[in-house]
């Protein structure tokens, strides 16, 4: 049996690499009125205005229009902080350390470390987010403590303290600017106005 007779013959001629026939130029290539010179530019040819998908495994890194800045972490990795594990602060002690202690005391150790830190932003966020958080609600808590029929209002925001307490160390532990509700965006203004 002859060789060339078992070969697949290419459609397009001899050569593998050459490319399938184009329609000469000034001519539409199809019923739809598209100009043949949009194959030649490699531009695919539009078809309306929805949002053409992309072939199944490619990878687009973010959506169109939208810019993403920074470190992306990969899909389904743990999330490792903000701020990383050997920044140092102006204290000389490291960023996470400090900002765990910026809510050991409540608003105290909060208000040291307001006053004492001047280099990271990271320590002075949750420096102003504890001093915010546990201050306005410690008054709230006496108040409605003291005034009759408002107690259990009192024991409940006791209590938010405490889970927001323990949330708030762990989140800073870990490096994050996490913001609680109100008080978070109020913190971040006021690091910027207040310069120590």
């Amino acid at each position: 049996m002859n060789e060339s007779s078992n070969e697949m013959q290419n459609p397009y001629g001899d050569n593998a690499r050459q490319e399938p026939p184009r329609p000469p130029a000034g001519t539409t290539a199809n019923q739809q009125g598209i100009p043949a010179d949009a194959y030649q530019q490699g531009l695919p040819p539009e078809q309306g205005n929805y949002q053409q998908n992309t072939p199944p495994g490619s990878y687009q890194p973010y959506p169109p229009g939208q810019q993403e800045y920074g470190y992306q972490k990969p899909f389904g990795a743990p999330h490792m902080g903000d701020v990383g594990p050997l920044d140092r602060t102006a204290l000389g002690m490291k960023a996470r350390t400090a900002g765990l202690l910026c809510y050991l005391f409540a608003w105290v150790t909060g208000l040291i470390f307001f006053l004492l830190e001047r280099d990271s932003r990271f320590v002075r966020f949750h420096a102003m987010q504890s001093i915010l958080f546990f201050g306005i609600l410690s008054i709230l808590e006496w108040v409605f403590g003291h005034l009759p029929f408002f107690g259990a209002i009192g024991g409940a925001l006791g209590l938010v303290m405490f889970i927001g307490w323990i949330v708030m160390m762990v989140k800073a532990h870990r490096g994050e600017y996490y913001k609680l509700p109100l008080f978070g965006d109020l913190a971040d203004r006021l690091i910027d106005q207040i310069k120590v």
